[in-house]
Formats: structure tokens, C-alpha cells, sequence
């Protein structure tokens, strides 16, 4: 299975990229906690009422970590915390989090390493090895009606 794209033309009137091509990824559906329980069941011994209790209660513990304004790491899974996005005040004095507060949102950064030391470069776990494919259309199925170029792998993203 490889990551599909195509390429689209920016249409940001004003923009320094304006009328310029980059690459636009396809999403090929959606992979459900359902499937996801199916399909490790089938890899083990648990059942896939032993995976989605743990499955629960990892989800209930990642949500008490960060609500307690820990960083959540999953090792290979990467790192989750809560960022808050606010509005900005001439002195801490304004400041209202009832009027000033917007959003409290989950960031994720995925589990990577640098490949050299002083490398500024970070090859990212869920990207490293990952086989790119252009594509320009799908069909009504939801099937690659045409495929343009095949990429090979990708090593440093």
C-alpha cells in the first residue's frame, strides 16, 4: 500500500505561490476502532473485548494526563499535550480567561529521531519508508482510475 497524492494548482490570489503546483494527499478511507479491534484480535490471542477495554482505559488515562497538563508519551506512538489558544492583552491585568480564552486544543507530535547528531533533520516514525504514488483521479468506487508516477520510498521527510 503506498500514499496516494495528486497535484493541485493554488488559487490564493496575492500569494507568493500563487498558480504554483504541490502535492495534495488522497485519504483512502477511514481505518474505524472497530476494524482496528478486528484486525488485532486476529494478530493475538486477546479478543476484541480485551482490546477495546484496554483500549478504554488507555484512552481514559491519556485524557486525565493531559488534563492534568502532562505530556502523554506512547513511545513509538509519539507525544500528546494540550496547548491553549488565547488572545492577546496589553498587560496581565486584562487578562480574562472567560473573555480572552478561545480554545483548548491536542497537539501531537509523532515519535522520531535525529539521523545524525546535530542533524536538524527528524526522520518521524509513522513517515519513515513511506511509498508515495501520484495519482490523478479516483473512480466512482473510490479506486485509482489513473496512476501517473510511482515514488519510491521515502527515507527523510
Amino acid at each position: 500500500m503506498s500514499l496516494h497524492f495528486t497535484l493541485r494548482q493554488s488559487n490564493i490570489k496575492g500569494s507568493s505561490v500563487y498558480k504554483k503546483w504541490f502535492a495534495h494527499t488522497l485519504k483512502q478511507g477511514e481505518l474505524t476502532m472497530d476494524e482496528i479491534e478486528r484486525r488485532i484480535q486476529n494478530r493475538c490471542s486477546v479478543t476484541r473485548a480485551d482490546v477495546r477495554a484496554v483500549i478504554t482505559a488507555l484512552q481514559e488515562e491519556v485524557e486525565n494526563g493531559l488534563k492534568d497538563g502532562m505530556v502523554v508519551n506512547l513511545n513509538e506512538l509519539g507525544k500528546f499535550y494540550l496547548s491553549i489558544r488565547s488572545e492577546c492583552v496589553d498587560s496581565p491585568e486584562e487578562f480574562s480567561v472567560q473573555k480572552h480564552v478561545k480554545d483548548i486544543v491536542c497537539k501531537y507530535t509523532p515519535q522520531g529521531h535525529r539521523i545524525n547528531a546535530g542533524d536538524q533533520r527528524i526522520v518521524r516514525a509513522f513517515t519513515n519508508d513511506c511509498t508515495l504514488e501520484q495519482v490523478s483521479a479516483y473512480d466512482e468506487d473510490g479506486h485509482v482510475a489513473k496512476r501517473v508516477r510511482r515514488g519510491g520510498h521515502i527515507r527523510k521527510i
